[in-house]
């Protein structure tokens, strides 16, 4: 393999931080950026991007980039014949590490979700817009060939061709189609509830019988469907704003979402998406609702924990962490989070492995042991403490 591009690669990861990976023709990985023992993205995902790449006529002057449920980039270059370059994962969203586990647990070895999970945490937030920019620098550096950003192709690994109504059809569902525009009461209910942090309170609002429909914005059934998302998206996002949904997180949640309703080709599926776009951003406000506020020193500290809960835990680490003894520690941490600096690491350690248990087949040892206790049998007595049962009578609870 070419020396001079493995260092290009090299030097570009260590500015960027960016996963970059080299594939041969099969999808085979070459190299990975940084170096590991496994790959970012399996073999399956690899050969999927790569069919796409050569279905959709793509070239050395015309990359692709993929979105991947369920939020996630992955770019691709050809460099030379046979020889391609991926881009990511990447996200432009910020992840607690937990919902990072939740995404990668199908994916990943229980051996590397450690590693995996840790590469994830750390790569930087990019937007598409910026997957864009930077593949075209990317040609630029290692081919001496920009690519113009309109060249680069955005597509849903399952997208489908889009089926269109007859011109004739269209016509006469925009001169016939009369009816009453929906209350406002609706809109106005739904936003109430994501300003509020209410799943309960969206769900009787969503399922409620209301009159008239919304407005018809297009002939088309699908681009309606699309219209109406952005409109919907747009109110979530400053309801969510409003409930307390840092903004910055909350319009890129936003931008997320449409992209994802954008490349789907079936209006049930959009209203599907659009449900889900409503409860998760009536989910993060009531979770940001409850959460206490937390001074800066204890906030490195929870920044600490969600970052290792892997390892063992001490209460040294997380002084050293603050900058407190660890008296003052205890005392601070109980006063502003209502609960035990150890209590609230197992908390934490316990929600991924209910995440685990419930989506995963992993074993109780496999699990145990990737949130870093020193046996399963320790791993079995603290969950029975802080869930009344045994981690296998919650896994069959569970199913």
């Amino acid at each position: 393999m070419d020396a001079e591009l493995i260092g290009k690669l090299q030097n570009l990861y260590s500015i960027t931080h960016i996963p970059l990976s080299l594939l041969d023709g099969s999808g085979r990985i070459l190299a990975t950026f940084p170096a590991m023992s496994f790959a970012v993205v399996d073999m399956g995902t690899t050969q999927m991007v790569l069919e796409d790449f050569r279905l959709q006529k793509r070239d050395s002057a015309h990359p692709l980039i993929s979105y991947m449920e369920p939020g996630f980039f992955l770019g691709i270059m050809e460099l030379l014949p046979e020889l391609y370059l991926l881009i990511g994962l990447v996200s432009p969203l910020p992840r607690a590490r937990n919902d990072t586990l939740r995404m990668i647990v199908s994916v990943a070895a229980p051996e590397h979700l450690q590693e995996l999970c840790n590469l994830m945490m750390q790569t930087p937030l990019v937007s598409l817009d910026h997957l864009r920019d930077l593949m075209g620098l990317l040609s630029q550096l290692l081919m001496d060939a920009p690519i113009q950003k309109e060249h680069i192709l955005f597509m849903n690994i399952f997208t489908q061709e889009r089926e269109t109504l007859q011109p004739e059809l269209q016509l006469f569902q925009q001169r016939e189609h009369i009816f009453q525009h929906e209350s406002i009461d609706f809109e106005t209910a739904i936003c109430n509830a994501i300003a509020q942090g209410s799943p309960s309170q969206l769900a009787h609002s969503l399922y409620a019988p209301r009159k008239g429909q919304v407005g018809r914005m297009s002939g088309d059934d699908l681009r309606q469907e699309k219209y109406s998302f952005v409109v919907i998206a747009a109110l979530a996002s400053r309801a969510a704003i409003r409930g307390g949904l840092p903004a910055e997180l909350s319009f890129s949640l936003s931008d997320l979402y449409c992209q994802r309703a954008d490349v789907l080709t079936d209006a049930a599926k959009i209203r599907e998406l659009c449900g889900k776009m409503l409860t998760d951003y009536c989910e993060r406000v009531r979770q940001k609702k409850e959460q206490p506020t937390a001074s800066p020193v204890i906030s490195r500290c929870l920044e600490y924990i969600s970052v290792h809960l892997h390892e063992p835990i001490s209460l040294s680490d997380l002084s050293k962490v603050c900058g407190l003894c660890t008296r003052s520690l205890s005392l601070k941490f109980k006063e502003e989070m209502g609960t035990r600096i150890g209590d609230y690491i197992h908390e934490e350690k316990l929600k991924e492995a209910e995440y685990l248990l419930r989506h995963t087949d992993y074993t109780l040892s496999q699990i145990s042991t990737y949130l870093g206790y020193s046996s399963q049998s320790y791993f079995t007595r603290i969950f029975r403490e802080f869930t009344g049962m045994t981690p296998q009578q919650y896994r069959d609870r569970s199913f």
